[in-house]
């Protein structure tokens, strides 16, 4: 079990990374500039030298800094990171706030769009007769017009099936991280009663094996 301090350190630890996160998408720290000295990072947030130094790290792991041993840790090109930067885009995209910034939330959108597409191609083709009378009757067990957390809930409970009903292993993988980064403040893509009926005709689709991609992306298209 963890204990409430170690709690603490996690969450100040997360505050101090989405700060320097943040600094460099929204170009506050340009690329080619160097980090402020820990201590100064420790102050401005309020953490330990420790903390910060985790985050920094962290952002090194994702390609966003270079850590240079005995020298200042200089910001990378954010346009020219790589998959490795994704987790913290679905951590703390939503709160970036420059127009470059916007642009990188539209192709993340796309990306979910085509992820999406995926999916669903992946459960069209190795879903078993099972699978598909399941998910039909997870969606018809759903109130017609849900509460916003029933619909939250029906949200993961859908994507969760269809991957496993694709049974592709990294379509799998990347939904894992999806899931382990949403949180419950990020808004939905539709109103619960409107997401509710989006997904049960995509269940519909799959459960009479009909292509369920003309559907969703004309469905998708239209709420753009």
């Amino acid at each position: 079990m963890i204990s409430l301090n170690e709690h603490s350190r996690k969450h100040a630890a997360d505050l101090a990374l989405e700060a320097l996160f943040i600094a460099i998408y929204d170009g506050v720290l340009a690329p080619g500039e160097s980090l402020p000295a820990e201590r100064l990072l420790a102050e401005r947030h309020g953490v330990s030298r420790i903390t910060v130094r985790q985050a920094v790290h962290k952002l090194k792991d994702v390609g966003l800094v270079e850590v240079r041993q005995g020298g200042a840790t200089r910001v990378l090109d954010p346009a020219k990171a790589d998959a490795r930067v994704l987790e913290l885009l679905l951590r703390y995209g939503s709160r970036l706030q420059s127009g470059a910034a916007e642009q990188l939330l539209r192709d993340l959108r796309e990306y979910q769009e085509l992820y999406a597409v995926g999916l669903l191609e992946a459960a069209a083709r190795h879903a078993s007769t099972q699978e598909r009378e399941r998910l039909l009757a997870l969606l018809e067990a759903c109130p017609p017009a849900p509460s916003e957390e029933q619909a939250r809930m029906l949200d993961r409970q859908f994507w969760q099936a269809v991957t496993a009903m694709g049974k592709n292993r990294i379509l799998q993988m990347e939904m894992a991280l999806w899931q382990r980064w949403s949180h419950d403040d990020m808004p939905l893509d539709d109103e619960p009663d409107e997401l509710r009926w989006f997904y049960h005709g995509l269940a519909k689709q799959l459960h009479t094996r009909q292509d369920p991609i003309p559907f969703y992306l004309a469905t998708v298209r239209t709420q753009a």
